[in-house]
């Protein structure tokens, strides 16, 4: 893959589902790099990505090759708005059963 074809998400952040993954990765800044040979996505993860919040503002490498889905958002704060709609979901689902 050229680079001229790869997309350009600078200052966005973007929700990732890889192949064989149940669970979402979600990077804000990515940008893409080769390392060993495969081209990875790289970017910063951000705040509340995770239930634990253990990689917060760490910078994560997924391999371009295995992602499936990934769903752009014009910043980190809109974000972090969707983010807070799918926590008042779950939640209130999980109430309610």
């Amino acid at each position: 893959m050229n680079k001229e074809s790869l997309p350009d998400f600078s200052g966005k952040c973007i929700s990732l589902r890889m192949a064989g993954s149940r669970y979402g990765h979600d990077l804000f800044d990515p940008r893409f790099e080769y390392q060993g040979g495969k081209l990875m996505i790289i970017g910063t993860v951000p705040e509340n990505a995770s239930e634990s919040g253990w990689d917060s503002g760490k910078v994560a490498a997924l391999d371009w090759e295995h992602v499936r889905k990934y769903t752009i958002f014009d910043s980190l704060e809109d974000f972090q708005k969707a983010d807070a709609i799918a926590e008042k979901f779950y939640n209130e689902k999980e109430k309610n059963t």
